[in-house]
């Protein structure tokens, strides 16, 4: 199989070297850091266990249209690896090359939900993959990523019923670490997965702590169990109900359960650990975008598609909502919300 990795970072040079330790072809498309680390060096993985792999040799590209320039000039499958408010820009850029990619088919691993309706309106559902990655992984340098614990994986679910996805289920399924699972049910693993992202991450972006410290704080804690119960009313408010599902390493239909049943006293001891130990170590996506005050985030994808999806379904979102628009006013340059002023409004909405 021919792969085209489009994002370069964390997620696509893990994906990318697996498929390469899978015997697979794959071209890479990244910035020019990536581009020259990963020519003069090739692509370096740090296991948990202390091996490494070092993969010499590798196709890489700073654009599309390099990329589509030279052999191999088609591609089974666009892997859009990618921050979701990087995608518009890559769906543009896809489909001014549309004639070299008519055979390909395109896989979404950005986090949040939304992403998959926009690659289907571009290039059709039969030809869209939805993908989700449990696996912690963090930039070591320009070409080097770091696993940073064992036991996640890939998810890969299929907008159509069509069966031209298997062959590249098939690949996935071969690479040494990403532990592929598929899914029936596209949106199920998806808004799973949503799920998960959504623990620790706005409120760790906006108090500037680790997830750690939230989990083990009464009344943030009790923040983020009321974030995560307005994500699961949402789900099943949809037509037909979207139901949780355990995705690789991640059992996310048991903590939906744990949260219709047990009350926050049960959770926390549940919970704090267990989310500290999973992060293996990292802070959450949307720590970093705060922390740069880089003007943009993934947080629409995120709380703001809860949000979102609870106005259209007549479901109340007040913490999502709020916690969506804190981040959007704090990860611009000349954002003013400090941390201290941010805990006090998350304390004031716990008592609201």
């Amino acid at each position: 199989m021919r792969f085209l990795i489009l994002g370069a970072g964390a997620v696509g040079a893990w994906i990318g070297a697996n498929l390469i330790m899978a015997r697979q072809a794959v071209t890479f498309v990244g910035r020019m850091p990536f581009a020259q680390a990963a020519c003069a060096n090739g692509i370096h993985v740090t296991l948990p266990g202390g091996e490494t792999w070092r993969l010499r040799d590798v196709d890489v590209a700073t654009g599309l249209v390099e990329a589509l320039q030279r052999p191999p000039l088609a591609y089974d499958a666009v892997l859009l690896c990618m921050k979701a408010y990087a995608l518009d820009q890559a769906i543009d850029e896809l489909r001014g090359c549309e004639e070299k990619l008519s055979g390909a088919l395109f896989v979404a691993f950005q986090n949040g939900v939304g992403n998959e309706e926009k690659l289907a309106v571009a290039f059709g559902e039969r030809r869209t993959l939805a993908a989700t990655l449990t696996s912690p992984i963090s930039v070591e340098g320009p070409a080097a990523v770091r696993l940073e614990r064992l036991g996640g994986g890939v998810g890969l679910a299929a907008l159509s019923p069509d069966r031209a996805w298997q062959p590249i289920a098939h690949a996935l399924s071969r690479a040494p670490l990403l532990s592929l699972k598929t899914y029936a049910d596209w949106r199920a693993m998806k808004w799973s997965k949503l799920l998960l992202n959504l623990m620790g991450n706005a409120t760790s972006a906006l108090l500037g702590v680790s997830v750690a410290e939230i989990y083990n704080d009464r009344r943030l804690f009790a923040l983020e169990m009321r974030m995560l119960r307005e994500a699961l009313a949402v789900m099943e408010a949809h037509a037909p109900p979207i139901a949780a599902v355990n995705l690789p390493g991640q059992p996310a239909r048991l903590l939906a359960l744990a949260l219709k049943l047990l009350p926050d006293s049960a959770l926390q001891a549940l919970l704090s650990r267990r989310v500290a130990k999973g992060r293996g170590g990292k802070y959450p996506s949307l720590y970093y975008d705060v922390a740069n005050r880089s003007g943009r985030s993934e947080v629409d994808v995120l709380n703001g598609a809860v949000a979102e999806a609870g106005r259209r379904l007549g479901v109340p979102t007040p913490v999502n909502a709020a916690l969506t628009e804190m981040v959007q006013q704090a990860v611009q340059p000349d954002a003013t919300l400090s941390p201290q002023a941010a805990r006090r409004a998350l304390e004031q909405l716990v008592q609201t």
